[in-house]
């Protein structure tokens, strides 16, 4: 039987972060991004959260407060290549809209995401709406695309059942993982 859990980044897990970004990144992130992760890292700008599978981190993202805004920015949010399909991005997500609806101090309302035209579909099937697209919005070139989440909108009970139905899904389609 497999473990799949969610839990806060450690620096033991940075070899393995490591490792997903660079199996993952001709795909998704732009030059000079790896510099950018491993800054990140080494002093995140707030909470930061992998998935693990067996002890082993397979998904990582965190978020930051922008205290002069009503907003939190995530940040990163990758799942290594062998685990795409499974749920994981999914169950990383849920997970820090509840970290930050029920922990942010100061509290905020919008939680935002800029993404390439890869990506940002799924976060507008998790319940983002788009809000701007940029043409070269990112310096390699890639056009971004930003993204908001209302968490006014959405009761924390049902964050919560988001959440777990994503780790309940993750675990149906891994194997029955335990946890």
């Amino acid at each position: 039987m497999t473990d799949l859990a969610v839990r806060r980044y450690e620096q033991a897990d940075r070899a393995g972060v490591l490792a997903i970004f660079d199996d993952t990144s001709a795909d998704y992130f732009g030059e000079g991004d790896r510099e950018w992760l491993e800054e990140t890292l080494d002093d995140p700008d707030g909470p930061a959260f992998v998935v693990v599978l067996d002890g082993v981190a397979v998904a990582f993202g965190g978020y930051e407060l922008w205290e002069h805004y009503n907003k939190a920015l995530l940040y990163w949010g990758m799942a290594a290549r062998r685990c795409h399909g499974m749920g994981l991005g999914r169950l990383l997500l849920f997970e820090r809209l509840l970290h930050i609806a029920t922990h942010a101090d100061p509290p905020t309302r919008y939680v935002t995401v800029d993404t390439s035209p890869r990506v940002a579909p799924f976060f507008q099937r998790c319940g983002f709406e788009q809000t701007a697209v940029w043409p070269e919005g990112y310096r390699s070139g890639m056009t971004m695309h930003e993204l908001r989440f209302d968490l006014a909108e959405v009761p924390v009970a049902t964050l919560r059942a988001w959440r777990d139905a994503a780790l309940d899904s993750a675990r149906r389609r891994l194997g029955g993982a335990g946890g």
